[in-house]
């Protein structure tokens, strides 16, 4: 069994007392954390390696719970659209001129994004079966990078907009329960399966959803103890088009909806969130659900700030994701952590209304346990998988001050990470993948085929740059 000393780091344990050791050491045995405290009890070797880190911060591995990874092709076209107009155009016809490659060289674009910024593991937040049997391709594609992948994979079923659909209620619980077997690794945690049910009121209105699909797809959730994950009370206020609209139809919030069907409990995870009520909070806590902030994802879409401390008072489990990079330009969590401070800040007009700390927790520990994984990852603890990230704090901006974990949150990018390690292995190292990741090679390959899919699906057009009065962006504003 291989041992690794970190030492001389300013270790971040977020562990329950969120201790800090400054200076401080971390010994990882094989993939596991053997244990973590201050440089003057750090172990004698020999080790076979060690790292100095020179003061550098150490934290566990950040935790990415909203990823739609698939969407690389479509990144950087997304400007001044709202959610509801760039669902449903931009983001479905660049999909539809995909094909299995494209979404291959997505994925892989993504893992060296997430890995270069310190995510060691992320929620998959699938949007529809690529190809016959993809879904063990794409645990292959994210092995290949050493990346912890909880894999969501959407249940559906024929409903009115899918009449043609291959499955009814039967044919889903046997494809879900036959994938769980397949792909579910509990012996290394890389694999995590887990579903998606889309349910808010805009896929039921559009025929996407139905009570008979939550229901069946939850049934299955419950008995292979599932999580699941759901976009809840996102978009726009619009009353033509967006979340409002679709409450006056329907006459009740996406919370109740769940509430009403008799399913909402632990196993949720209710993304976005951005227009609960006093009412759909009190539901989700009392449920014990939990709720995934997006907060740059919300702001670039004009969706709005939603009412993240209010959560955090009432005891809901709270976790931090990016969305797709199509929505925002970046799927670093370092930037999430950030963003989430201050545009809740900014809700509150009260400085410090979400503590540095408690961002923190949500991108690690909180995170963790909204997927049933504080057990195995989050925190610097012994016995835990050795997932941890070591920043860089050499830079102007990280110095004079004397809180290392605002110095992490506020003052430090995801691209100051030198050193990442999954179950005790270092995938990001200096600037250097695992062997056979060339990182060169990945970028120009997706960086043809979404010119391609951009040529292909007509979206090319949202290509071209808003700032010059040129006759091509009369094409553009069409779509605003």
């Amino acid at each position: 069994m291989t041992t690794h000393l970190i030492r001389n780091a300013c270790v971040l344990t977020v562990n329950a007392g969120m201790e800090v050791f400054d200076p401080g050491f971390v010994l990882v045995e094989g993939d596991r954390i053997r244990a973590a405290g201050p440089m003057g009890q750090a172990p004698d070797g020999p080790f076979d390696r060690v790292t100095d880190a020179g003061g550098a911060l150490l934290a566990p591995g950040l935790i990415n719970l909203h990823q739609h990874v698939q969407m690389n092709f479509s990144k950087g076209l997304a400007g001044g659209l709202r959610l509801e107009k760039w669902s449903v155009g931009l983001a479905a016809k660049t999909r539809d001129a995909m094909v299995w490659e494209d979404f291959a060289a997505s994925f892989r674009l993504g893992a060296l994004e997430m890995l270069r910024t310190g995510t060691t593991t992320f929620f998959h937040h699938g949007a529809s079966r690529y190809r016959e049997g993809h879904e063990a391709e794409i645990a292959a594609e994210f092995r290949q990078f050493g990346i912890r992948q909880v894999l969501a994979l959407p249940y559906q079923i024929r409903t009115p907009a899918l009449p043609d659909h291959p499955f009814g209620p039967a044919e889903a619980d046997a494809h879900l329960r036959a994938r769980f077997r397949e792909l579910d690794d509990r012996a290394t945690d890389l694999v995590r399966i887990a579903a998606v049910i889309e349910c808010n009121a805009h896929h039921t209105r559009a025929g996407r959803s139905s009570d008979e699909l939550v229901q069946a797809g939850y049934a299955t959730a419950r008995d292979l103890d599932l999580r699941i994950g759901t976009h809840m009370s996102g978009g726009s206020l619009s009353l033509s088009f967006g979340f409002t609209y679709y409450k006056r139809l329907t006459g009740r919030s996406d919370v109740e909806y769940l509430r009403q069907m008799g399913v909402l409990d632990h196993r949720w995870l209710l993304i976005h969130g951005i227009h609960f009520t006093d009412q759909d909070m009190d539901m989700v806590a009392e449920a014990g659900s939990a709720v995934v902030y997006t907060p740059s994802s919300e702001c670039s879409r004009g969706g709005g700030i939603g009412p993240w401390v209010e959560m955090l008072e009432r005891g809901i489990t709270c976790a931090l994701g990016s969305d797709g990079p199509a929505v925002d330009y970046t799927v670093d969590m370092v930037e999430q952590m950030k963003a989430a401070c201050l545009f809740q800040n900014l809700r509150h007009r009260r400085p410090g209304a979400l503590a540095p700390a408690r961002a923190l927790r949500m991108a690690t520990i909180d995170a963790a346990r909204a997927i049933g994984m504080d057990d195995v990852i989050g925190s610097i603890e012994s016995g835990k998988r050795a997932d941890l990230v070591m920043f860089a704090r050499d830079r102007a901006v990280q110095q004079l001050t004397d809180d290392p974990v605002a110095a992490l949150v506020l003052a430090t990018q995801g691209a100051d990470a030198v050193l990442v390690m999954v179950n005790g292995e270092a995938v990001y190292d200096a600037g250097r993948f695992r062997a056979g990741i060339d990182p060169v090679a990945i970028m120009a390959d997706a960086g043809a085929r979404a010119r391609r899919a951009g040529i292909d699906s007509g979206m090319v057009v949202r290509s071209v740059p808003d700032w010059p009065p040129v006759p091509a962006l009369r094409e553009r504003e069409k779509w605003l």
